[in-house]
């Protein structure tokens, strides 16, 4: 249970853990520094009664009883001055919706403000309350595939921020629906676990061969910027493919539509080949990845087809007794078979 409990008309923000063992019950509790300012003569003893509670609702009463005594012995005067820090965010909270409090710190200093679009996704704006709130300006962070900027001015509230942030989430509905698709239905090499900015998908064509895509997030169904990655003997055909189709484009067909369309191919899903087929090794360091980088070059005898990291490819070709350099290349043969490569000098 998480949320706010009045008492005595003072607002405190309450966070409790239960943990349900096989012998006993553990309660931990949690909240603001207003909460533990009131509790302090007799929180140990109150989070004894806690564990002998049945139900939450018990616990909310107990918290509320053990408050309110305490309150009435100290006096509200104390309780007054700690109640002023938060009142001014928890009004702005209550303009937001408490449904659209996602979570907030024990010292109210972070607080995560989420929305859900119409696909049931969940966007969280994640906001640091600074001391001077409201008359400081705020920070915040949130994963849009364009940068949110929202201008604090004199008078702004949280709720005019979260409006804000919720019309630019707005703005990315399609976006985010046409990389799902892509995210669903194809086998996305890179990045591994995309996050809601990613706007690039390096999706498996056939092993050894891949397709990198680079996605406008406001005309998400406009042709994006391909690469296509591996020998250049089978990249070359699907290249030709992608020109002469381009034509049959259509911006009222999703991403993914079109480029079944256009390169007349049915892209290796989940449901149809492993992933282990596509992720190849660099036969230079041995692994798949590298600072966070796939192979991207692949030798182009059909009878090799090695895969290469560009950055170990790089330093191995830069090695090399015999090396050649020309208009910013580096040439040298492959560790495997000699076959002619060339890679971009970084």
């Amino acid at each position: 249970y998480a949320g706010f409990l009045t008492v005595m008309n003072e607002e405190f923000y309450i966070h409790l853990l239960i943990q349900n063992g096989k012998a006993s019950k553990k309660v931990t509790l949690r909240g603001c520094k207003k909460l533990f300012n009131v509790l302090e003569p007799e929180i140990k003893t109150l989070e004894k009664h806690l564990n002998q509670c049945s139900t939450a609702v018990d616990m909310l009463r107990e918290i509320h009883n053990q408050l309110e005594c305490l309150m009435n012995t100290v006096g509200l005067n104390k309780q007054g001055t700690l109640s002023t820090e938060y009142s001014i965010l928890f009004e702005q909270l209550q303009d937001c919706g408490w449904d659209k409090v996602q979570y907030v710190s024990p010292d109210f200093d972070v607080i995560n403000l989420i929305t859900i679009d119409g696909i049931n996704r969940e966007h969280i704006l994640k906001v640091w309350i600074p001391e001077k709130f409201p008359n400081e300006i705020l920070r915040y962070e949130c994963d849009m595939p364009q940068e949110f900027t929202y201008k604090w001015l004199p008078g702004d509230t949280l709720s005019n921020l979260f409006a804000a942030f919720q019309e630019k989430v707005n703005m990315f509905i399609e976006f985010w629906n046409n990389m799902d698709e892509i995210d669903n239905q194809t086998w996305v090499i890179e990045p591994e676990n995309p996050n809601r900015k990613e706007c690039k998908r390096r999706i498996a064509l056939a092993s050894g061969v891949s397709l990198l895509l680079v996605i406008n997030p406001l005309l998400p169904t406009s042709i994006p910027t391909c690469n296509y990655l591996g020998p250049e003997r089978i990249v070359e055909p699907i290249r030709e493919k992608f020109n002469k189709n381009i034509r049959l484009w259509s911006e009222y067909d999703s991403l993914l539509t079109n480029l079944r369309q256009v390169l007349e191919v049915e892209f290796p899903s989940p449901t149809t080949a492993a992933k282990e087929e596509f992720c190849l090794e660099c036969g230079i360091c041995y692994s798949h990845l590298y600072n966070n980088a796939v192979p991207e070059i692949n030798c182009d005898n059909s009878n090799c087809n090695q895969a290469f990291h560009r950055e170990c490819l790089y330093e191995y070709i830069r090695m090399l007794p015999d090396v050649r350099s020309s208009f910013n290349k580096l040439f040298g043969k492959c560790p495997y078979c000699e076959t002619p490569l060339w890679c971009m000098i970084p």
